[in-house]
């Protein structure tokens, strides 16, 4: 069943998004506004972005989020008003509800008691105002307009097979082992987490990387170097190029999932009982991975406070000492995140677009320092503010 679901994220299937990715991230950054008066709130920009991107590989749909509209072409989202209703459900939810479970009783219980976080949690979703009412309110309205979107698709004989969406339904009719498994309600929440996961997370670092070297002047000069010096505004940058041709682009994007670590826990249940660092820990019992706290251990990173990308220099002492585990954003082992690939060609092919044509620097408007929200993910408590200035062609 994995197997089936990597083979969207294979180095083939990545190069054919190329284009489409392109194409999306040059019609939401070609024309950012460059008034010394105007802000821009860049994290309400790249969670559009992202969740366009996202939007044509997981589901083949143009939400059309950073495109611009007319008052008769809300959200030109190919005329389908169950994807329109369910893409506002999901901007409400990931921009509302911010994603923060930390007023959740249920999940705060379970951390002390996690016997009684399934029970409250049934209890606490019927109470009306709750963060459990909330999240079940949103997730079940999510859930009923991507099914039918599932429907719509699974009855499309054209279909083809360029998306995600596409890819499992294909897959299902294909594979009598598969019709089982990949249910209708599988299907749907497959899809959504690939929505989910991919754009607010990529997201929050893409304005993270921008908001770091908006203050490190230094890493600016380094950065826009590397892309001017690749080529020309026409020159679109291929899969390889992006793996292989902008090293130092590569240190910067790391450094910032390090400093801003997007998903600061992952939880895992032990399988067995399993005994760690003296303590014995029963079958079933979830455990707390601390990824943001890892990645600020001086052990590993000296420093840690300080943005510095060169720590991810593979000729330097420090990367070459460090631990191979010691900064994991996407997780490590069989249950790593599978979408590490398309996740990181996006971010650093929208970095090379924005810095192409863009500097940013801190709106006066912002706090400092940038308050944050911790909750399945990190969030912006109230977005990052930036001033943009056009770069001199």
């Amino acid at each position: 069943m994995r197997n089936t679901i990597i083979s969207m994220y294979q180095p083939s299937h990545l190069s054919s998004l190329l284009p489409k990715m392109q194409s999306i991230v040059e019609s939401a950054t070609q024309n950012l506004p460059t008034s010394e008066h105007e802000d821009i709130t860049f994290s309400d920009l790249s969670l559009k972005l992202a969740t366009d991107v996202i939007g044509q590989a997981a589901f083949g749909f143009d939400f059309g989020l950073t495109k611009e509209r007319s008052l008769n072409d809300s959200y030109n989202a190919q005329n389908d008003v169950e994807v329109e209703d369910f893409i506002k459900q999901h901007m409400y939810s990931t921009t509302t509800l911010k994603m923060d479970l930390s007023g959740s009783f249920s999940i705060i219980l379970g951390l002390i008691c996690p016997i009684l976080r399934h029970p409250f949690q049934q209890i606490l979703k019927r109470v009306p105002g709750t963060t459990d009412w909330k999240v079940d309110q949103t997730n079940r309205k999510l859930m009923s307009r991507l099914d039918q979107i599932v429907e719509k698709r699974a009855k499309d004989k054209d279909r083809g097979s360029k998306d995600f969406l596409s890819l499992i339904l294909n897959a299902r009719e294909s594979q009598k082992g598969l019709k089982n498994v990949f249910t209708s309600d599988y299907i749907s929440a497959l899809a959504y987490e690939h929505l989910l996961a991919g754009s607010a997370t990529t997201s929050f670092t893409i304005s993270s990387i921008l908001y770091l070297v908006a203050s490190h002047l230094e890493v600016e000069t380094k950065l826009t170097k590397e892309i001017d010096d690749f080529g020309g505004h026409d020159l679109m940058p291929t899969t390889h190029d992006l793996q292989h041709n902008f090293p130092y682009l590569d240190q910067v994007v790391k450094e910032a999932m390090r400093f801003y670590t997007v998903s600061p826990l992952v939880a895992r249940e032990a399988s067995k009982q399993v005994e760690i660092g003296g303590y014995v820990l029963p079958k079933g019992t979830w455990i707390w991975l601390a990824l943001g706290v890892l990645a600020k251990d001086p052990k590993y990173f000296a420093d840690p406070n300080k943005f510095k990308p060169e720590r991810f220099d593979p000729t330097c002492e420090e990367d070459k000492k460090r631990h191979p585990y010691a900064h994991i954003p996407f997780g490590i082992g069989p249950r790593q995140c599978i979408g590490i690939k398309f996740s990181i060609q996006e971010i650093k092919l929208t970095l090379i677009h924005l810095y192409r044509r863009y500097l940013f620097r801190h709106s006066p408007n912002m706090e400092e320092p940038l308050a944050l929200e911790y909750g399945i993910v990190l969030n912006f408590k109230y977005g990052v503010k930036l001033k943009v200035i056009k770069r001199s062609t």
